[in-house]
């Protein structure tokens, strides 16, 4: 079996080309789609239309969402509609990469985790953050009966990452089976994944990953405070090198309660870049996230 890789796409052309790359290095023989949502970014534009020699580009042009998210779970939703059978997918957006080669051992993994537990819904292929407190990382458990990392999560409080991700793999026929509708927000989507499956299961050896510090350009009403946050931790574009053999190795081979950590295998190809990586500007500094929620009220004030 092969995957179908969906890429959603908007106004990050040097985010999509390394995506997209990274596809055609490390998952050479398997399906890559592209949904753009809309962008009007010329460098990006220009980019689609070299990705469109050789791979589909579904372009989005009825935009009308004021979401942050855009119009990403409505093409979501298209991508999923599209696919008929019990296809395995793959969802990723244009800032993120495949940062290995995937095998047949992958794909084995894959299709027996999905025919064994029939209410498996969702994989997510990627690593864990350095940046993520020690508390939270603990909550991810290796179950050996089903070979992957599950999230413990026992608090009230509302949280993704326990039973859906925005990047994930599925299989089509589970979620059309379980008459699945993305809704706009990933809370939303993880409270419906709770009702139809189990905890969504992490793999001990992922293949995927966010870049780290990217722009952030779904929210076009960035705040002052965050567009400062961006400029003080140099947000841009930091592709991964692809991982080696004996890296690879040894992700596979180590414990299999130890939970992967992306800084602990990955190489950015800039290597100025602040470890721990970030993924939100705001987080490395106390004195901005302050800010902002300063500004927050501000604007609410005034309203």
């Amino acid at each position: 079996m092969t995957l179908i890789f969906f890429v959603f796409s908007y106004n990050r052309g040097p985010h999509l080309k390394n995506c997209v790359e990274s596809l055609e290095n490390c998952a050479p023989d398997h399906q890559v789609i592209v949904y753009d949502d809309a962008s009007n970014d010329p460098e990006t534009q220009k980019i689609l239309n070299e990705i469109e020699k050789c791979h589909e580009v579904r372009r989005r042009d009825d935009k009308e969402s004021e979401n942050q998210h855009g119009a990403l779970y409505t093409n979501m939703q298209r991508a999923l509609n599209s696919v008929d059978g019990d296809e395995l997918i793959c969802f990723l957006q244009d800032d993120t990469q495949l940062v290995r080669r995937i095998d047949a051992e992958d794909i084995r993994l894959m299709e027996n985790y999905f025919e064994k537990f029939p209410t498996a819904g969702f994989l997510a292929p990627v690593f864990q953050k350095a940046i993520t407190r020690q508390r939270t990382l603990e909550r991810f458990v290796y179950y050996p009966e089903r070979d992957v990392f599950v999230c413990e999560h026992r608090s009230r409080k509302q949280v993704a990452g326990v039973y859906y991700s925005d990047i994930s793999i599925t299989r089509s026929d589970r979620l059309r089976n379980a008459n699945w509708q993305f809704i706009s927000g990933e809370f939303e989507n993880e409270q419906q994944a709770k009702t139809h499956f189990l905890e969504m299961g992490y793999l001990h050896a992922p293949f995927a990953m966010w870049l780290p510090n990217p722009p952030a350009y779904r929210n076009k009403k960035k705040s002052f405070t965050f567009q400062l946050a961006e400029i003080i931790n140099k947000a841009g574009f930091y592709p991964f090198h692809i991982m080696d053999n004996e890296t690879i190795r040894k992700l596979r081979q180590r414990p299999k309660s130890q939970v992967p950590i992306a800084e602990g295998y990955l190489i950015v190809a800039d290597k100025t870049l602040k470890s721990p990586w970030i993924y939100d500007p705001l987080r490395r500094y106390r004195l901005l996230r302050k800010l902002d929620k300063i500004e927050a009220l501000l604007r609410r004030y005034r309203r």
